[in-house]
């Protein structure tokens, strides 16, 4: 590792290396500056050497020192000067977006270039063999080997740089900028394995910046300026999902927009929301969720009937008429009929989920189970006046559908309707945020409900039908598909009937008195009898009874008063008798604490006045050892003064000594 004692020697350093040809040395040179740790304060030649620095890394295509070099340049540049950084970070894309660009501009080969479904993915050995035994012509094998690692670097340099940037307040505006140019690579070149990835990316930042809420620098995601910033990624990524046609990470950018809007508890604008709606009505199209897409084709009408002025009445007629079909598109019976608790749980949990995504409140009620459904729907659709603003053609439509009872010649009525309508729709006004409505792509699913509804008609009037006759008026499909529509339709109780091929006949199962259809059919014509009367003899006005009701009714009212007043007393006195109990069952279980604490208490004092008295005995006992070897000693001492006194030997002292000793273990016995 080379020191030099000034930043400018190491770019001299540099620069005479790539003159001679030796730019990995050169490259490893600048890096070693970069990574040292004498240059930690930001000066201006730091500047040129990353610049120098970030040249190599592209023309080199090393991606990791690149990486490295410019994590120690914003640990430098943070809390000086972010600019310097930024600076760096553009002239780093540009590069490695300009080498990718001349890379494709020398190819004519791109499309085979980019056919690999993983960038980041190393090549195989066996994919080496397969290309020099396939017989791959070499133009085209040296088109690959040219263009692809040139797109490997740049996809690396996208990532690389949102790495870098990620959750820095003072960088936020080159993260988005970045984030929009990694999405318009992935929308340009079709790569769909790269896009998921970076969508994952951002979205692993955005978790890291809220559970990692006292980072230095973080972005407040609250400031409008963020959350705007925030929002349009979001969106974009949104619409980049949409084009390629990736609809489940394009549900998953729905779910992103929604969690980042109930986080910061702020609705975005309504240009930002008619995108969203927009959006949400395709991905629930793709995923035959109609109820669902009706349901956010009403909320794109509300919005541009609210927020759009300048929206033309044309244009409204179309968005209407699109709000209408779409729920009209919707199978008129249930599809949870039958089906088991835990199914209906998520049944539950599922129309949760879509209707706070949609924009609308539901609680798991059990009464407000049915919030999502196409009665409400429609009856939402006539309350808010959608009916009033659709085309003549649509009206009559649902009219035929839904109101009236023609059972013989519904189908000959809807078919010209729906011909008409396959033609309408296209292009919208510039007024409109919208780009095109096509109501053509309702005329299939419009078709298969007239079809029930003629088969729901036909069921209430006849009991056996030829199949040639029925096939007759159903003019759209031929009898399998009219066979097909049925099986589901009878599976959730819609209709009752058989098909007897043998006979070549259709079966209407005969329906009781107490039968819905029947019950429905005869109320209808009793109150069409009853107007017929009305006209022909009109009702006489009757005296008003209210005088002959009022005496009675106090009589009553008191009655209902006095018994209510009687239960909630008896009410009162249970509580009241409750209370005491459970009074009475504290006071027992107190007295029970206490009584065994006391208990406690007195067999812990015994202990305490038994190792007391121990203890007692054995200090008495120590002191009178203790006094004994005292005076033990002391007369060892006086006997031995009285041996120096009489000069005896040092041998008779010892003899006397022991007998001392011996005197000592028996004398005080």
């Amino acid at each position: 590792m080379s020191t030099f004692a000034k930043p400018e020697n190491a770019l001299k350093r540099a620069e005479e290396l790539i003159n001679v040809g030796q730019k990995q040395d050169a490259l490893q040179a600048l890096h070693d500056l970069i990574t040292s740790k004498r240059y930690r304060a930001w000066q201006k030649p730091l500047e040129r050497i990353m610049f120098k620095y970030v040249e190599l890394c592209v023309d080199l295509r090393r991606g990791r020192f690149a990486k490295d070099g410019l994590i120690q340049y914003r640990i430098v540049c943070q809390q000086v000067n972010v600019t310097s950084l930024e600076e760096v970070i553009k002239h780093f894309m540009h590069l490695s977006t300009e080498k990718a660009e001349e890379a494709r501009s020398h190819s004519q080969a791109l499309e085979e270039a980019l056919d690999v479904d993983d960038l980041e993915a190393d090549k195989r050995p066996e994919d080496l063999m397969l290309s020099y035994v396939s017989g791959e012509k070499g133009k085209e094998r040296s088109d690959r080997e040219l263009v692809t690692p040139w797109f490997k670097f740049l996809w690396e340099t996208y990532r690389t740089v949102l790495e870098i940037l990620r959750n820095n307040s003072k960088l936020e505006a080159l993260y988005a900028m970045t984030a929009h140019r990694a999405f318009q690579f992935c929308k340009q070149y079709k790569r769909t394995t790269e896009f998921r990835r970076l969508c994952e990316i951002i979205r692993n930042h955005l978790v890291n910046l809220n559970k990692y809420r006292d980072q230095r620098d973080r972005p407040d995601i609250s400031a409008p300026e963020s959350l705007q910033l925030y929002l349009d990624t979001r969106f974009e990524q949104l619409k980049v999902a949409t084009e390629l046609e990736l609809w489940q990470e394009a549900f998953r950018s729905i779910e992103d927009i929604h969690g980042l809007m109930f986080m910061v508890k702020k609705t975005p604008k309504a240009s930002l929301m008619v995108v969203y709606y927009a959006k949400l009505t395709e991905i629930f199209w793709i995923s035959s969720s109609y109820l669902y897409h009706a349901y956010a084709w009403l909320k794109l009408f509300t919005l541009q009937k609210s927020f759009n002025k300048n929206l033309s009445q044309k244009d409204l007629q179309m968005i209407a008429s699109s709000v209408v079909l779409a729920a009209l598109a919707v199978t008129p019976y249930d599809h949870t009929y039958g089906a088991s608790h835990s199914e209906l749980e998520n049944e539950k949990e599922r129309n949760l989920r879509m209707a706070n995504l949609i924009g609308f409140n539901l609680d798991l009620k059990p009464e407000s189970r049915e919030v999502l459904s196409r009665p409400s729907l429609l009856s939402e659709l006539v309350s808010k006046g959608v009916m009033s603003c659709v085309t003549q053609e649509v009206k009559d439509l649902y009219h035929l559908l839904e109101h009236e009872f023609l059972p013989l010649d519904l189908a000959a009525k809807v078919q010209p309707l729906l011909s008409k309508i396959s033609k309408l729709g296209g292009k919208l006004g510039s007024a409109s945020s919208l780009p095109e409505v096509h109501l053509s792509q309702y005329v299939p699913a419009l078709e298969k409900l007239a079809t029930l509804r003629l088969l729901q008609q036909v069921s209430r009037v006849y009991q056996t039908m030829k199949i040639e006759s029925l096939s007759q008026m159903i003019p759209f499909f031929d009898f399998s598909a009219v066979e097909k529509i049925s099986v589901d339709a009878v599976k959730r109780n819609f209709i009752a009937m058989k098909v007897d091929h043998m006979k070549l006949v259709v079966l209407f199962s005969t329906p009781g008195l107490e039968s819905d259809d029947l019950r429905d059919h005869l109320t209808v014509f009793a109150e069409s009898l009853n107007k017929a009367r009305a006209m022909i003899y009109p009702p006489t006005k009757k005296s008003s009874k209210l005088g002959e009701i009022l005496p009675g009714l106090v009589e009553i009212v008191d009655k209902e008063h006095k018994i209510l007043l009687a239960r909630k007393s008896i009410i009162e006195k249970r509580k009241e008798e409750q209370e005491r109990q459970l009074l009475e069952m504290e006071r027992e279980e107190e007295s029970r604490r206490l009584k065994q604490l006391k208990i406690t208490e007195e067999a812990e004092h015994k202990r305490l006045a038994a190792e007391y008295e121990q203890r007692n005995r054995q200090r008495i006992l120590r002191e009178i050892e203790e006094r004994e070897l005292e005076e033990a000693q002391a007369l060892l001492e006086e006997q031995e003064k009285r041996s120096k006194r009489k000069g005896g030997k040092k041998a008779h002292l010892r003899g006397r000594e022991s007998d001392k000793a011996n005197f000592n273990g028996k004398g005080f016995e």
